[in-house]
């Protein structure tokens, strides 16, 4: 079994309550990962919560370099990159939603700690 990292993503409302997506195509338009370096990487999109959570699962191999890469993308994802979203998704017609309204959580999935290992925080 691969480690993975599991980030999700809840588009709010005017009043608060999350937003239904379509369709998976559909809520990767919203929920924008361009600035995400997906190089060598398989990402797996998917809905949940009755299509109101975009689910991003990213798997890395079972191994030192495998855990490697999955250290440091999880680093990039939470200092380095940006993850915006539009509720039409055309940027320039469009003010991008704060934070905020942009309710995303992170997980991760290690299969093995090695000794000496800390987990990802």
């Amino acid at each position: 079994m691969a480690n993975k990292l599991r980030y999700t993503y809840q588009v709010l409302g005017a009043d608060s309550s999350a937003i239904t997506f379509d369709d998976v195509d559909a809520a990767k338009v919203i929920v924008d990962f361009s600035e995400c370096d997906f190089t060598g990487l398989s990402p797996v999109y998917s809905l949940e919560d009755s299509d109101t959570t975009l689910v991003l699962t990213i798997p890395f191999a079972d191994t030192a370099d495998g855990r490697t890469a999955q250290d440091a993308f999880h680093n990039n994802m939470k200092d380095t990159w940006n993850v915006a979203a539009t509720l039409t998704g055309e940027k320039e017609t469009d003010v991008t939603w704060a934070a905020e309204m942009l309710n995303p959580s992170d997980a991760f999935t290690v299969t093995t700690i090695r000794d000496g290992e800390v987990d990802i925080e």
